[in-house]
């Protein structure tokens, strides 16, 4: 007997000595075992949820707490998932090597009579591949690996990355007048043939510390880290990543692009310079220009008065109603003013009116330009509703179903919004409801149905040129002929139209949408599960790529179901909709009345 249980001990010890060495060390990633799994903010199910994560993604582990663990995101952030939905692994730790003797050869092969690649000292710092028995793989450039014997070689920390200073930028041009002075644009994706080998695209300062992977995938292995305030030169942007140059090697580092990573021009960099009428050409004199120029009176309090022609450009003042200024030159929908102080800025036609010199009364001249929209429009409100397509409606009631149309000049999709405003308004959330018949507008000004979006992005600029404290602009739809099973939902004995969130990405700010939309997402799936049909990004290959969504970070195109839906459905969802956007809003300690 005794000699059973000895024999037995000889064999699980050897077993053990057998296992592979990861069963023995400690889990170091978690890897998602169900489809979606929620992330939240803390531990516990009544917390926020920060995001979601899809089966088979892998995450760092930070730390556990009883049934909970917390891991790091691809953004950097920390996150809480429940234990049981993932299964913890060891993912290999990313290790740099030196030699420990002068002179070390680096072969093509695991062995020692295979070509020799390289001769290296003790100076230099290499990430380790793999090992192979006595050998270790290390990489000496983007494109060469070579083995060396790995009792020549010892542990180190990573190479310290260096700080790359600015480029010496070239010459602004300032041509007169300054205010066609814009300031920079956000970086924009490039393609992968754009980031050719050695070419620089551009560079960032980093606001915080990021970790630099090997590849553009959070799964890939992590070769350094970049310390706060590091200034970098990138050879290129897609999907999220920049790629470096890092330690001699391509790396590659995970950074949505947003407004803040562009080098911006500051006001006080280049400041708003007076410009006087003789400045522009063409313009009277100032003996004459009381005379002559045009003049504009301010409709609303607290005006805003930007540096450039568009409401994503800084506001440097406000001016109050009845006050009226000369107008040295006009941009597009957009007039440049003089002030009393004889510089320049821009304000938006449609909140003002047009003056007849002298007289002060108002030019009698046909605008199109946004005036007249938003009517009943306060000033304090949070949310702004609106729709783009505003005759859509359902195959049930439709009076026109020609072709492929399913329109009603009024049972149509502005009966949802204008109920989501009431619900809004119940709950303490101040919410306009735009109500302009865009297809009437566009019709009347013999254009096509095509053009629906710069339309309505009339109506959206001027209410957020007014308005300054809008966080949320939503633009209703209805989809196109989707099936019932797809668009519609039963619930507790109640029927709702599925919602479907569309980003267009063919604008620098997605991103932050983006990221409104899978918060609303994941709440819709928490309380009322399939309600949502998740996110849907559309380029300007896949229709109008922005949808008026450049406007603001909390814009957001939704889809309420489709033609085979009803009315009641819609309104049910749009019940649902505000509870979750209220819940949203208190916790994002948002001002509420």
């Amino acid at each position: 007997m005794f000699l059973r249980v000895h024999t037995i001990l000889i064999a699980v010890c050897f077993l053990l000595l057998l296992m592979p060495q990861s069963h023995a060390q400690a889990a170091t990633h978690v890897e998602v075992t169900v489809d979606k799994l929620n992330i939240r903010s803390a531990p516990g199910t009544t917390n926020q949820i920060v995001g979601t994560i899809n089966r088979a993604a892998r995450l760092p582990i930070l730390t556990q707490k009883n049934d909970w663990i917390q891991v790091k995101l691809a953004n950097g952030k920390p996150g809480w998932v429940l234990n049981k939905y993932v299964k913890k692994i060891e993912i290999p730790q990313v290790k740099y090597v030196k030699s420990n003797v002068d002179m070390l050869n680096v072969r093509a092969e695991p062995n020692a009579t295979a070509q020799i690649l390289q001769i290296i000292d003790q100076n230099g710092v290499f990430l380790q591949m793999k090992k192979q028995g006595d050998w270790t793989q290390i990489k000496l450039s983007n494109q060469v690996s070579g083995w060396v014997n790995a009792r020549f070689l010892k542990e180190t920390a990573a190479p310290t990355a260096k700080t790359i200073p600015d480029p010496v930028p070239n010459p602004i041009a300032v041509s007169a007048p300054a205010s066609s002075l814009a300031p920079s644009e956000p970086i924009v994706p490039l393609q992968p043939s754009v980031a050719e080998v050695g070419r620089v695209a551009g560079t960032i300062v980093l606001s915080e510390s990021y970790e630099v992977y090997a590849e553009p995938n959070v799964l890939s292995t992590v070769i350094g880290q970049l310390p706060v305030n590091t200034t970098i030169t990138h050879y290129g942007y897609e999907n999220d990543w920049y790629k470096i140059s890092f330690n001699g090697t391509d790396g590659f580092i995970f950074k949505p692009a947003s407004q803040e990573m562009a080098v911006q021009v500051q006001p006080s960099d280049i400041p708003f310079q007076v410009q006087q009428l003789t400045d522009i050409p063409g313009a009277p004199t100032p003996s004459t220009a009381q005379a002559t120029e045009a003049m504009i009176r301010v409709r609303n309090s607290d005006t805003n008065l930007r540096s450039g022609p568009g409401t994503n450009y800084a506001v440097v003042g406000n001016i109050q109603p009845g006050q009226i200024y000369p107008v040295v030159q006009n941009e597009g929908d957009w007039y440049v003013i003089r002030l009393a102080d004889n510089s320049t800025a821009y304000i938006a036609s449609w909140i003002v009116d047009l003056v007849q010199p002298g007289t002060n009364q108002p030019v009698n001249v046909p605008n199109t330009s946004g005036i007249e929209y938003n009517t009943g429009m306060v000033g304090n409100e949070k949310v702004y509703i609106y729709h783009t397509h505003n005759r859509e409606s359902w195959r049930n009631v439709a009076r026109n179903t020609s072709g492929s149309s399913v329109d009603d000049p009024e049972i149509n999709i502005t009966l949802v919004g204008k109920r989501l405003g009431e619900l809004l308004q119940a709950q303490g959330i101040q919410a306009m409801v735009n109500q302009d018949d865009f297809a009437k507008r566009l019709a009347e000004q013999k254009k096509s149905y095509s053009l629906s979006y710069a339309e309505s992005y009339k109506a959206v600029s001027a209410a957020a040129a007014m308005n300054p404290n809008l966080q949320y602009i939503f633009d209703i739809h209805r989809d196109s002929n989707e099936p019932r099973s797809k668009v519609a939902l039963t619930l507790h004995d109640k029927s709702y139209s599925r919602m479907l969130f569309v980003i267009g990405t063919a604008h620098p700010n997605y991103l932050q949408n983006k990221k409104f939309a899978e918060n609303l997402h994941a709440r819709l799936e928490a309380a009322y599960p399939g309600l949502s049909r998740g996110l849907i990004l559309k380029g300007k290959n896949q229709g109008n790529g922005v949808y008026n969504q450049s406007i603001s970070e909390g814009s957001l195109l939704l889809e309420f179901g489709g033609t085979n839906n009803t009315l009641e459905e819609c309104y049910n969802t749009a019940e649902a909709f505000a509870n979750v956007l209220v819940n949203y809003m208190f916790e994002s300690q948002m001002a509420v009345k």
